[in-house]
């Protein structure tokens, strides 16, 4: 198999934002595109962090999304 080519990385903030009449947890994303490739996950994260004060929202978690073509 050739190498993997990474073609876009996405920055997702998830946040709380409530619960559904099962009493599970519902979350709201917040995505971030054209972040560079050659950022690291560390420098992703701090951003992610950084931000998420600006949404009035509990931050659940800081994703990094790489979508990869894997050629024909």
């Amino acid at each position: 198999m050739g190498e993997k080519n990474i073609s876009e990385t996405k920055l997702i903030l998830r946040f709380s934002n409530g619960v559904n009449e099962q009493n599970e947890p519902v979350y709201k994303d917040v995505t971030f595109s054209r972040i560079t490739e050659a950022a690291t996950d560390e420098a992703v994260k701090a951003v992610g962090i950084a931000l998420a004060p600006l949404y009035g929202a509990e931050l659940v978690d800081v994703v990094r999304l790489n979508s990869v073509s894997l050629g024909k």
